[in-house]
């Protein structure tokens, strides 16, 4: 019998892929691409392990992506995280998402660099440019201090400020990061006002999503989960704060063991 595929990431986030295994956020979602309407510059912030990234990836990308936001047209998305160098991973994703060579010159040749760059986008198409983990752009500054005076991270906070501000092209940005790096933001000139203008911070979840984010993904594939074992799950995230990870880590190595009807190794629900 084919390996059954398992519908919890553990400590990983959802990403777009796993858009059809991610449940419990139709509220937040919904808020979050609301919000994007009305600012070109969003930050999704969080405690860790609250969900940010799977909340952006693998709810409101695919929202978006499906057209479910008319006024955006059709989306084009570019991921990417700053750790391996902010300018460069930004030309590698616009690379990936408009499938034509950008390169890092092009991008700092003027504070508008992220608009020329993009500019020959079709009519009814807009570019959502976003960066997962952004708190990774604070020690990449302080490790480049002696190298450029932190220049690199400062053109591309200026780039990412300049593409949301302007309305010639449709771009807009949404950062996910955790929340209490929100006051280093202070130290980009001119981001701490926008993020002030564009912030959602994601709440708990409730004991009706929980119960969603454990049924829901083994119904799409066809497995159950005795009701019991799902309220102590409950019962014991009502004591932990950070339960989100701990759960899904949990639920995954559950999946593994065959735990549940119809599971990995067809053992019934303990």
């Amino acid at each position: 019998m084919a390996e059954m595929i398992n519908p919890f990431r553990g400590l990983l986030p959802f990403e777009p892929q796993h858009a059809a295994l991610f449940f419990g956020r139709d509220r937040e979602i919904e808020d979050v691409a609301s919000l994007l309407e009305e600012r070109r510059l969003l930050a999704v912030t969080g405690v860790s392990g609250s969900g940010k990234s799977s909340l952006v990836l693998a709810g409101v990308v695919p929202m978006l992506q499906a057209g479910m936001l008319p006024r955006l047209g059709t989306v084009r998305v570019a991921i990417m995280k700053p750790r391996g160098g902010p300018l460069a991973e930004l030309a590698r994703s616009l690379e990936n998402t408009l499938g034509r060579v950008i390169d890092t010159a092009t991008l700092t040749r003027t504070t508008y660099g992220l608009v020329d760059a993009v500019k020959r986008l079709p009519p009814g198409e807009s570019l959502l440019v976003v960066v997962d983990q952004f708190e990774e752009i604070f020690p990449y500054r302080r490790d480049r201090l002696k190298v450029d005076g932190g220049a690199e991270a400062d053109r591309f906070i200026h780039l990412l400020l300049r593409a949301a501000e302007q309305d010639e092209v449709p771009i807009y940005v949404i950062l996910t990061m955790r929340s209490d790096f929100l006051g280093s933001c202070a130290i980009f000139r001119g981001l701490p006002e926008a993020l002030n203008g564009g912030h959602y911070l994601v709440p708990r979840m409730t004991r009706h999503q929980l119960q969603e984010a454990i049924e829901s993904p083994l119904g799409v594939i066809g497995v159950s989960i005795h009701p019991a074992v799902v309220q102590r799950l409950l019962n014991e995230c009502d004591d932990e704060p950070d339960h989100l990870p701990v759960l899904q880590h949990l639920l995954r190595r559950m999946f593994e063991e065959g735990a549940f009807e119809g599971g990995a190794s067809g053992r019934p629900t303990r």
